[in-house]
């Protein structure tokens, strides 16, 4: 005979499952209100109001002890790539034409900027949620890597000069080795990441003394 803890246990599942069925499916979300589970004991009301708020949190962040949306640590989330648009774009004005953050924004626009976490052994290449064509795209899959220590990427990443000394771009961004890519490395949000774009190149015309730039500003 099932015992009734079981039946609660059941419940409790099958009220989760129908949850995460609703908010994957095309027709429309589901939510805890849209589900009866008066009947269960307080301490399993308890329990299921918390998985719901993180399965709701996957797709539009987590809460902070205010209980304010924060923004998501997963790098595969348009909620991840409004925040870090937001702070380029603050950060660009603040610092000005000829910034990393500058030349990071100008990447970010053209499709160009690259964001890995090396922590969750992912990498993926940033969207624009503002963008109308992404603008329903809560998540891309992105592209699995060795997964690696944080203070150990960098360092393996990073080009140095003959001196052990790393190696910066006129912007100030670090250089990675190999790609010749720039490099930005620190917090976005609350978490460390590694974040690179093409190097913006200069070519001298065949005849003439004036330089033109591949990339244009942003």
């Amino acid at each position: 005979m099932v015992s009734s803890v079981s039946n609660m246990k059941l419940m409790t599942a099958q009220i989760a499952l129908q949850t995460i069925k609703g908010n994957s499916s095309d027709g429309g979300s589901s939510s805890p209100s849209d589900h009866d589970y008066s009947s269960l004991p307080s301490q399993s009301r308890s329990a299921l109001s918390v998985m719901l708020d993180r399965i709701n949190a996957g797709k539009a962040g987590s809460t902070d002890a205010s209980g304010d949306t924060t923004a998501s640590t997963d790098i595969t989330t348009a909620s991840f790539m409004a925040l870090l648009r937001q702070n380029m774009t603050a950060a660009a004005d603040a610092k000005g034409e000829g910034s990393q953050e500058a030349a990071m924004l100008a990447a970010f626009k053209k499709g160009q900027l690259t964001v890995t976490d090396p922590t969750q052994g992912v990498s993926i290449k940033a969207w624009d949620v503002t963008d109308p064509k992404e603008a329903d795209i809560d998540q891309k899959k992105g592209t699995d890597i060795k997964t690696d220590d944080w203070n150990d990427f960098p360092r393996d990443h990073l080009q140095r000069d003959s001196h052990g000394r790393l190696v910066r771009s006129e912007n100030g961004s670090f250089i990675e080795k190999g790609t010749g890519n720039e490099v930005y490395f620190g917090q976005v949000g609350t978490q460390n990441y590694y974040i690179t774009w093409p190097v913006k190149t200069e070519t001298k015309p065949a005849t003439g003394t004036t330089t033109d730039k591949s990339s244009s500003k942003a």
